[in-house]
Protein backbone atom coordinates (compact mmCIF):
# COMPACT_ATOMS: atom_id res chain seq x y z
CA UNK A 1 0.00 0.00 0.00
CA UNK A 2 2.88 2.36 0.65
CA UNK A 3 4.17 2.14 -2.91
CA UNK A 4 0.65 2.57 -4.25
CA UNK A 5 0.18 5.79 -2.34
CA UNK A 6 3.57 7.10 -3.44
CA UNK A 7 2.78 6.35 -7.07
CA UNK A 8 -0.47 8.22 -6.92
CA UNK A 9 0.82 11.26 -5.08
CA UNK A 10 3.71 11.46 -7.53
CA UNK A 11 1.22 11.27 -10.37
CA UNK A 12 -0.90 14.13 -9.12
CA UNK A 13 2.13 16.31 -8.37
CA UNK A 14 3.41 15.63 -11.84
CA UNK A 15 0.13 16.19 -13.53
CA UNK A 16 -0.54 19.33 -11.69
CA UNK A 17 3.08 20.32 -11.87
CA UNK A 18 3.28 20.68 -15.34
CA UNK A 19 3.10 18.37 -17.59
CA UNK A 20 2.80 17.86 -21.04
CA UNK A 21 3.41 16.74 -24.48
CA UNK A 22 4.22 14.18 -26.76
CA UNK A 23 7.03 12.49 -28.42
CA UNK A 24 6.87 10.03 -31.23
CA UNK A 25 10.48 9.08 -30.56
CA UNK A 26 11.46 8.65 -26.92
CA UNK A 27 15.01 9.67 -26.02
CA UNK A 28 16.29 8.47 -22.63
CA UNK A 29 17.09 11.34 -20.31
CA UNK A 30 20.75 10.39 -20.02
CA UNK A 31 21.04 10.42 -23.79
CA UNK A 32 19.10 13.68 -24.02
CA UNK A 33 21.41 15.39 -21.57
CA UNK A 34 24.41 14.07 -23.47
CA UNK A 35 23.31 15.54 -26.79
CA UNK A 36 25.33 18.37 -28.28
CA UNK A 37 23.21 21.49 -28.03
CA UNK A 38 24.05 25.00 -29.15
CA UNK A 39 22.35 28.16 -27.87
CA UNK A 40 19.48 29.48 -29.99
CA UNK A 41 20.66 32.74 -31.54
CA UNK A 42 17.30 34.41 -32.20
CA UNK A 43 15.51 33.81 -28.89
CA UNK A 44 12.72 36.33 -29.52
CA UNK A 45 12.11 34.84 -32.94
CA UNK A 46 11.91 31.35 -31.48
CA UNK A 47 9.45 32.47 -28.80
CA UNK A 48 7.15 34.03 -31.39
CA UNK A 49 7.33 31.00 -33.66
CA UNK A 50 6.75 28.61 -30.75
CA UNK A 51 3.69 30.50 -29.51
CA UNK A 52 2.34 30.74 -33.05
CA UNK A 53 2.68 26.99 -33.63
CA UNK A 54 1.04 26.09 -30.33
CA UNK A 55 -1.70 28.67 -30.86
CA UNK A 56 -2.89 26.62 -33.83
CA UNK A 57 -3.24 23.55 -31.61
CA UNK A 58 -6.82 23.31 -30.36
CA UNK A 59 -6.81 19.73 -29.10
CA UNK A 60 -4.23 17.11 -28.32
CA UNK A 61 -4.35 13.40 -27.51
CA UNK A 62 -1.49 11.13 -26.58
CA UNK A 63 -0.33 8.18 -24.54
CA UNK A 64 2.20 8.77 -21.80
CA UNK A 65 4.70 7.05 -19.56
CA UNK A 66 5.55 8.58 -16.20
CA UNK A 67 8.69 7.77 -14.25
CA UNK A 68 8.99 8.93 -10.66
CA UNK A 69 12.34 8.78 -8.85
CA UNK A 70 12.07 9.04 -5.07
CA UNK A 71 15.26 9.45 -3.07
CA UNK A 72 14.09 7.01 -0.38
CA UNK A 73 13.34 4.23 -2.88
CA UNK A 74 15.79 2.17 -4.91
CA UNK A 75 13.57 1.64 -7.94
CA UNK A 76 11.67 4.12 -10.08
CA UNK A 77 7.88 4.15 -9.92
CA UNK A 78 6.55 3.74 -13.44
CA UNK A 79 3.00 4.33 -14.59
CA UNK A 80 1.26 4.92 -17.90
CA UNK A 81 -2.00 6.09 -19.35
CA UNK A 82 -3.65 8.52 -21.75
CA UNK A 83 -3.71 12.28 -21.99
CA UNK A 84 -6.10 14.73 -23.67
CA UNK A 85 -6.11 18.53 -23.84
CA UNK A 86 -8.63 20.98 -25.24
CA UNK A 87 -8.36 24.74 -25.37
CA UNK A 88 -8.25 26.55 -23.27
CA UNK A 89 -8.43 25.06 -19.81
CA UNK A 90 -9.43 21.42 -20.20
CA UNK A 91 -6.99 18.63 -19.45
CA UNK A 92 -7.41 14.97 -18.55
CA UNK A 93 -4.76 12.45 -17.54
CA UNK A 94 -6.01 8.93 -16.96
CA UNK A 95 -3.61 6.44 -15.43
CA UNK A 96 -4.19 2.82 -16.42
CA UNK A 97 -1.25 1.10 -14.72
CA UNK A 98 -0.25 0.18 -12.11
CA UNK A 99 -3.51 1.55 -10.63
CA UNK A 100 -6.48 3.39 -12.14
CA UNK A 101 -6.34 7.10 -11.39
CA UNK A 102 -7.96 10.07 -13.12
CA UNK A 103 -6.94 13.72 -12.94
CA UNK A 104 -9.07 16.31 -14.75
CA UNK A 105 -8.76 20.07 -15.00
CA UNK A 106 -12.06 21.39 -16.36
CA UNK A 107 -12.00 25.18 -16.53
CA UNK A 108 -11.86 26.29 -12.88
CA UNK A 109 -12.29 22.88 -11.27
CA UNK A 110 -9.95 19.99 -10.55
CA UNK A 111 -11.44 16.51 -10.29
CA UNK A 112 -9.49 13.55 -8.95
CA UNK A 113 -10.79 9.98 -8.90
CA UNK A 114 -9.30 6.66 -7.88
CA UNK A 115 -10.96 3.36 -7.04
CA UNK A 116 -11.80 4.63 -3.57
CA UNK A 117 -13.33 8.07 -4.04
CA UNK A 118 -13.82 11.14 -6.22
CA UNK A 119 -13.06 14.70 -5.17
CA UNK A 120 -13.94 17.98 -6.86
CA UNK A 121 -12.31 21.24 -5.83
CA UNK A 122 -12.24 24.77 -7.18
CA UNK A 123 -8.88 25.90 -8.51
CA UNK A 124 -9.49 29.33 -7.01
CA UNK A 125 -9.89 27.86 -3.52
CA UNK A 126 -6.25 26.83 -3.31
CA UNK A 127 -3.25 28.99 -4.25
CA UNK A 128 -1.11 25.98 -5.12
CA UNK A 129 -3.81 24.50 -7.39
CA UNK A 130 -4.26 27.86 -9.08
CA UNK A 131 -0.54 28.26 -9.65
CA UNK A 132 -0.12 24.71 -10.90
CA UNK A 133 -3.10 24.91 -13.25
CA UNK A 134 -1.77 28.13 -14.78
CA UNK A 135 1.67 26.58 -15.13
CA UNK A 136 0.12 23.60 -16.91
CA UNK A 137 -1.78 25.76 -19.39
CA UNK A 138 1.25 27.99 -19.96
CA UNK A 139 3.35 24.92 -20.82
CA UNK A 140 0.76 23.74 -23.32
CA UNK A 141 0.23 27.12 -24.98
CA UNK A 142 3.86 28.22 -25.01
CA UNK A 143 3.24 31.21 -22.75
CA UNK A 144 5.71 29.71 -20.30
CA UNK A 145 8.54 31.26 -22.35
CA UNK A 146 7.25 34.77 -21.66
CA UNK A 147 6.51 34.22 -17.99
CA UNK A 148 8.34 36.30 -15.39
CA UNK A 149 8.14 33.28 -13.11
CA UNK A 150 11.06 31.59 -14.89
CA UNK A 151 14.50 32.24 -16.30
CA UNK A 152 14.63 30.32 -19.56
CA UNK A 153 17.64 29.03 -21.48
CA UNK A 154 17.02 27.70 -24.98
CA UNK A 155 19.39 25.54 -26.99
CA UNK A 156 18.98 23.20 -29.94
CA UNK A 157 20.29 20.37 -32.04
CA UNK A 158 19.10 19.03 -35.39
CA UNK A 159 15.89 17.48 -34.04
CA UNK A 160 14.82 19.25 -30.87
CA UNK A 161 14.91 22.41 -28.83
CA UNK A 162 16.07 21.99 -25.24
CA UNK A 163 14.47 24.40 -22.77
CA UNK A 164 15.72 24.77 -19.21
CA UNK A 165 13.35 26.66 -16.91
CA UNK A 166 14.63 27.94 -13.58
CA UNK A 167 11.81 29.19 -11.33
CA UNK A 168 11.81 32.68 -9.84
CA UNK A 169 8.32 32.68 -8.36
CA UNK A 170 8.41 31.82 -4.65
CA UNK A 171 5.73 29.11 -4.63
CA UNK A 172 7.05 27.35 -7.73
CA UNK A 173 10.59 27.63 -6.42
CA UNK A 174 9.53 25.88 -3.21
CA UNK A 175 8.48 22.82 -5.26
CA UNK A 176 10.81 22.71 -8.29
CA UNK A 177 14.47 23.54 -8.76
CA UNK A 178 14.25 23.12 -12.55
CA UNK A 179 11.90 22.09 -15.33
CA UNK A 180 13.39 20.78 -18.58
CA UNK A 181 11.48 20.50 -21.85
CA UNK A 182 12.39 18.78 -25.10
CA UNK A 183 10.44 20.35 -27.97
CA UNK A 184 10.26 18.57 -31.32
CA UNK A 185 11.23 20.75 -34.26
CA UNK A 186 8.88 18.89 -36.56
CA UNK A 187 5.69 20.20 -34.94
CA UNK A 188 6.78 22.26 -31.89
CA UNK A 189 5.02 19.98 -29.43
CA UNK A 190 6.82 18.99 -26.25
CA UNK A 191 8.50 15.61 -26.49
CA UNK A 192 9.33 15.26 -22.84
CA UNK A 193 9.13 17.01 -19.48
CA UNK A 194 11.55 16.51 -16.60
CA UNK A 195 10.53 17.97 -13.24
CA UNK A 196 13.29 18.28 -10.66
CA UNK A 197 11.96 18.83 -7.18
CA UNK A 198 13.50 20.61 -4.21
CA UNK A 199 13.09 17.37 -2.22
CA UNK A 200 15.60 15.62 -4.49
CA UNK A 201 12.87 13.60 -6.18
CA UNK A 202 12.22 13.89 -9.91
CA UNK A 203 9.45 13.08 -12.37
CA UNK A 204 9.64 12.45 -16.09
CA UNK A 205 6.75 12.47 -18.56
CA UNK A 206 7.23 10.85 -21.96
CA UNK A 207 4.48 11.21 -24.57
CA UNK A 208 3.76 9.12 -27.66
CA UNK A 209 1.11 8.56 -30.36
CA UNK A 210 0.29 12.24 -30.71
CA UNK A 211 -2.95 13.27 -32.37
CA UNK A 212 -3.32 17.00 -32.90
CA UNK A 213 -6.59 18.85 -33.57
CA UNK A 214 -8.87 15.83 -33.54
CA UNK A 215 -12.43 16.32 -32.34
CA UNK A 216 -12.81 16.03 -28.55
CA UNK A 217 -16.16 16.44 -26.83
CA UNK A 218 -16.43 18.44 -23.61
CA UNK A 219 -17.94 15.29 -22.12
CA UNK A 220 -14.45 13.81 -22.06
CA UNK A 221 -13.66 16.11 -19.15
CA UNK A 222 -16.52 14.90 -16.98
CA UNK A 223 -15.80 12.21 -14.41
CA UNK A 224 -18.59 9.87 -13.31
Amino acid sequence: MKNRKSSRSGGSILITGILFFMCCNFVPITAANAQNYTPVKDVDGFKKLYASKLNSMNTLKSDFIQEKSISMLMNKLTSNGSFIFKKSNKLRMEYANPYPYIFVMNDDHIIVKDDLKKSNVSINSNKMFKMISQLTVDCVTGNILNSNDFDVKISENAKVYFLVLKPNQKMIKSVFTEIDLLVAKIDFTVDRIDLKETSGDSTTLIFSNKKINTQISDEAFNVN
